[in-house]
This record gives structure tokens, C-alpha cells and sequence, in this order.
């Protein structure tokens, strides 16, 4: 049975979820005590790619339910699934607030307006924590093994409740290595999972606009603020890859690599100093003529 509700008070049971349904026409009156069990919230994560974080399925929802009959008349409501559009066009209504928050603020392009870095030498990679292997990180972890690129590495577990301050915390990192070192550009990989909406945060939007060093990332799963707000936003990591490799390549024309090729030549063909030929110890002259 389909069911239109408003999502209340989820509270955390066993591995699973207890929600309050309450109905979205006032004119009618009830409560209805829903279960959804551990395996489902996996199942859907899995499949839809929805984070079903207690705190994110409040709200007007379009729920599956099986009900159970009890001895003494009660129901007892089991949720089978969520309709996916219902949470989709809620997070892009409040994405759009966001963003009229940040565009009052003159913070919506600040990160459009950075020119791209003149040098590639140090790298602060935000990446996901889940063991699994990731193109972009391999990537640019063998150039940091090459000796390219300085590249600090900063795991994040996304998918993980409380990744939203997790994030806030790497982007501090970054914001301290810039003030204190050098910093010339902040990638994030999102990774392959369902972490989408951490990235539309409103506190973490207005954190990364005003980093002044660019910021790399690659879409989600999903749309996200940080997509259109981020200093170039890519589908593919051999696209990030190319961008970042344009900065090197740029690198390479202004050191006038003949020039230096000239130079490293000239000096290896320097004669080295003949060993000096020891001077006997005499009375030590005057400092001064």
C-alpha cells in the first residue's frame, strides 16, 4: 500500500528505524507508528543511492508500507520502500534556497572568479574512506610517488553519519596548510557511493567559496551545490586529470625547460677543483693592511 505522509521524530531501533506518520491533509487526524528494518535501509542505499540518515527522511514522503493486523484491532506498519522522486525534489527546493543565500552573499562565484594556479606543486586531496579502489586517487598518488606533486591525502568516510563536520574539518586542513605552507589546489572525489547530499550543505558552501585556492571536484551520484559552486566541477576523473595536467604543462612552457636542459649541460661539464696542495702553517699576519 502507498501511503503520502510526513515523516516525524525517526529514532534509531536495533540496526533499523522507528518513524511517526503523520497525514499531510490537516483535515485528517491519526498517528501511525512505521518500522523499517536495517536490511531495507541498505537495500535502498544500494540501490537509489538515498542516505537514509534519520535526521534526512523528515518530511513529506511517499512511502510502501505492509500492515499487520493485531489481535486487539491495532496495525502494525512495516515500510517496504520510498518513492525516490519525493526525496529529490525536496533536496533540490532547499538547494535552491541555499543558493539564493549565497548568491545575496556574493558568495556563489567567488570560486569562478579564481584564475587557474600558475603551479602545480602541492595538492590537497579530499578522498572517500571506503577501502575501495578510485581512479583519481590512484592517479594522483603515483604522481606524488613520481615526485610531480606534493599530495596531502585527507579521508573522508561519507557515507558515515556526521560526514558533514568531517568535511567542515578537511577544509579547515586546507585553509591552515594554505596559511602556514603553500596550497595550490583542493580536489575532491566523492567517490563511487551515495554521498551527495553532505555536499550541499549551506555551512560547508560558504566554508569552501571564500578557500582561496581553487577547488576541483567530480559530480556525485546525484546533483549538488558544490557542483556549480566549486572552481570547475567534472563528470570523469580523466578529466580532472587532464585539467590538472594542462597546469603542469603550463608549468613546463614558462620554465623554458631548453634553457634549463642548457644550463644542467653547462654545468656537468664544468671540470671539478683539483685537490689543493696543503700550505704550511706560518705566524698569522695582520687582519688589516
Amino acid at each position: 500500500m502507498r501511503v503520502r505522509a510526513r515523516v516525524e521524530r525517526p529514532r534509531r531501533h536495533k540496526d533499523g528505524l522507528t518513524l511517526e506518520l503523520q497525514p499531510v491533509d490537516p483535515d485528517r487526524t491519526g498517528r501511525l507508528h512505521a518500522f523499517l528494518s536495517g536490511d531495507l535501509i541498505r537495500e535502498i542505499q544500494d540501490a537509489t543511492g538515498i542516505l537514509l540518515d534519520p535526521g534526512a527522511i523528515i518530511g513529506e514522503h511517499e512511502l510502501k508500507l505492509t500492515f499487520v493486523a493485531e489481535p486487539l484491532g491495532n496495525l502494525t506498519a512495516g515500510v517496504a520502500g520510498f518513492v525516490r522522486d519525493a526525496f529529490l525534489t525536496g533536496w533540490a527546493e532547499q538547494d535552491a534556497v541555499v543558493r539564493d543565500g549565497l548568491e545575496a552573499d556574493y558568495l556563489w562565484v567567488r570560486q569562478h572568479d579564481l584564475p587557474v594556479p600558475r603551479r602545480l606543486r602541492r595538492v590537497f586531496l579530499i578522498e572517500p574512506d571506503d577501502g575501495a579502489q578510485h581512479p583519481l586517487v590512484n592517479a594522483l598518488a603515483h604522481w606524488w610517488d613520481q615526485g610531480a606533486i606534493e599530495l596531502i591525502r585527507h579521508p573522508i568516510a561519507f557515507e558515515q553519519p556526521g560526514s558533514v563536520a568531517a568535511l567542515r574539518h578537511a577544509f579547515d586542513c586546507a585553509i591552515d596548510q594554505y596559511e602556514w605552507g603553500s596550497l595550490d589546489v583542493v580536489v575532491v572525489d566523492p567517490g563511487c557511493g551515495f554521498a551527495f547530499r553532505e555536499l550541499s550543505d549551506d555551512g560547508l558552501m560558504r566554508q569552501v567559496a571564500v578557500l582561496p585556492v581553487p577547488v576541483i571536484t567530480r559530480r556525485a551520484s546525484s546533483p549538488t551545490l558544490l557542483d556549480g559552486l566549486a572552481h570547475r566541477c567534472f563528470d570523469h576523473p580523466d578529466e580532472i586529470l587532464a585539467f590538472l595536467a594542462g597546469i603542469l604543462r603550463q608549468e613546463l612552457r614558462l620554465a623554458d625547460r631548453a634553457r634549463l636542459d642548457a644550463i644542467a649541460e653547462l654545468i656537468e661539464a664544468i671540470p671539478k677543483p683539483t685537490r689543493k696542495a696543503k700550505t704550511p702553517h706560518g705566524k698569522p699576519g695582520p687582519l688589516f693592511d
